[in-house]
């Protein structure tokens, strides 16, 4: 497949060790990625309802931008939400490991078998059917541009206010930015410069609530 890993989306019920783990692990393999870490309730099944809502939230982007979403899990949950997204005509695809666990093949979606990967030690990365991560892809230029003017830089301007979700109070999240700025081909440390050089930004709130308006 053709295609470059943008964004991961990761959910686990143990309040934020493990998915800390995930995130490092990813971002240590791709350092460019935005990371989407959902600590969720530590009941049964509580990730994968974490992961359910924030496929919902973002459904009508993937179908308006055509992004490749792979929900990697063998869990029947996830497993209906890709069938789902697919019969509303998103590119929905489903991975998981080529190990001894059997799983039935969905005649409705495209499978992605992964490598199987032994676990040196069991108790650095424990895994659970409620835990696994959906990482959406889609490809990306390789050129890196960079605004060189005022004029250039209110273009890029527009064209982030029509690729992102416009927020209550006004603004666009933060991570919603920088996927954008990804797919227009900005790296990560053009994404910084230009954020820099945006005419008119502020911000408000911190982390993952961060909202950039502009």
């Amino acid at each position: 497949m053709e295609a470059k890993i943008i964004s991961a989306t990761i959910a686990g019920n143990n309040q934020g060790p493990q998915i800390d783990h995930w995130r490092r692990e990813l971002l240590a393999a791709i350092p460019d990625l935005v990371v989407q870490a959902l600590p969720a309730p530590h009941r049964k099944q509580g990730a994968d309802i974490a992961l359910l809502m924030a496929l919902g939230a973002e459904l009508e982007r993937h179908l308006r931008e055509r992004v490749v979403v792979v929900i990697v899990s063998r869990d029947d949950l996830l497993i209906g939400a890709a069938e789902h997204a697919k019969a509303r005509g998103c590119r929905a695809l489903i991975a998981y490991a080529d190990g001894e666990i059997p799983t039935a093949r969905n005649a409705h979606l495209t499978t992605l078998l992964l490598p199987a990967v032994a676990k040196a030690n069991p108790v650095a990365r424990p895994v659970s059917a409620t835990t696994q991560p959906a990482v959406p892809v889609v490809t990306a230029p390789a050129v890196t541009p960079t605004p060189t003017s005022k004029g250039e830089g209110t273009s890029v301007a527009a064209q982030l206010r029509a690729m992102c979700t416009k927020q209550p109070g006004g603004g666009y999240t933060a991570t919603d930015v920088g996927q954008a700025l990804f797919k227009l081909g900005y790296d990560k440390a053009a994404r910084a410069r230009f954020l820099q050089s945006l005419p008119g930004l502020t911000t408000r709130g911190t982390g993952a609530n961060k909202i950039l308006v502009f």
